[in-house]
């Protein structure tokens, strides 16, 4: 799996702030992601997670973006991934049964990450 790269990125405007995930992310490099993560829900009302050019990710690096989701939520603002039809990490999540027809019970937004995914 190939070195992650954390790389984000503000829009003109400001109001949107995108992490673009690039490598492999596993529990090794989970305390980076975590705290890439944290740091850009503190800069933006809105995050975009691109995980297009994402080569490998497991369980932690998926249970992340479903906290830092969680926390966008609490804290009013929007948490989006943009996974660009990478198979490697739908099959992933697919795998880990992350995919779901329905937000869980704290989805009260229908903002679920985990719901239909984009492309």
């Amino acid at each position: 799996m190939d070195e992650v790269k954390l790389e984000r990125v503000k829009d003109p405007q400001g109001t949107t702030e995108t992490l673009r995930v690039t490598g492999g992310v596993t529990i090794c490099e989970a305390r980076d992601f975590r705290e890439a993560l944290l740091a850009t829900l503190e800069e933006a009302p809105e995050v975009r997670v691109d995980v297009s050019a994402l080569t490998g990710i497991d369980l932690t690096g998926l249970q992340l973006l479903c906290s830092a989701h969680q926390s966008a939520l609490r804290r009013g603002k929007t948490l989006h991934i943009f996974d660009g039809g990478n198979a490697t990490f739908r099959e992933a999540a697919n795998g880990a049964g992350f995919q779901r027809h329905t937000g869980c019970p704290q989805d009260r937004a229908c903002s679920c990450i985990w719901v239909g995914g984009e492309s």
